[in-house]
């Protein structure tokens, strides 16, 4: 972020890597919804797919997280009072945050479990031994987050309605691009 643009307006940057974390973790989305509908000899491709876009969505939310505490904070649109805008960039912060954790108890919970874990075609080696200690709090952890960032999001959303309607600051400010 900048604080030589405008309010509002985030780089370049910051606007192409939130596009693409919004499109991955769409495609993660959908995995996930398809994943536990499809039989178990049958999810092989699906968790592949799942561990590998797991990995890129991990990245790029803590690639976020350090333009977060690097960049200076952008000021907020017009009309937006700065701690209104700072309880949703806080919103965002933790979703990231939670992407992160999600990403590490995702391979520790395969591992746990002896599953081999295939990114992009890559087999990577097991770090951690097969293990019921290893596999059930990380695959409980990893469940919990997954119900956790999706309440995270509706509460970003929700508030950014809110503040739509309330300080009248556009619903596109809830889209990756350059309105922040």
């Amino acid at each position: 972020m900048s604080t030589t643009l405008p309010p509002g307006i985030q780089d370049q940057r910051s606007t192409r890597l939130g596009w693409v974390l919004a499109s991955l973790f769409l495609l993660l989305f959908v995995n996930i919804i398809l994943l536990p509908r499809t039989p178990l000899d049958q999810r092989a491709s699906l968790r592949i797919f799942h561990d590998s876009l797991g990995l890129l969505v991990a990245v790029l939310a803590a690639l976020r997280l350090y333009w977060f505490a690097r960049d200076p904070s952008p000021r907020p649109p017009a009309g937006l009072p700065p701690a209104s805008f700072a309880f949703n960039r806080a919103i965002l912060v933790f979703l990231c945050m939670t992407f992160v954790a999600e990403g590490v108890l995702g391979f520790f919970f395969a591992w746990g479990e002896g599953r081999d874990v295939i990114l992009f075609g890559l087999k990577l080696p097991a770090f951690v031994a097969k293990s019921d200690l290893v596999r059930l709090p990380a695959g409980y952890f990893h469940s919990v987050f997954g119900f956790y960032y999706l309440m995270l999001f509706a509460l970003w959303v929700a508030f950014g309605v809110y503040q739509n309607l309330r300080y009248k600051v556009g619903l596109r400010r809830l889209l990756p691009g350059a309105a922040v």
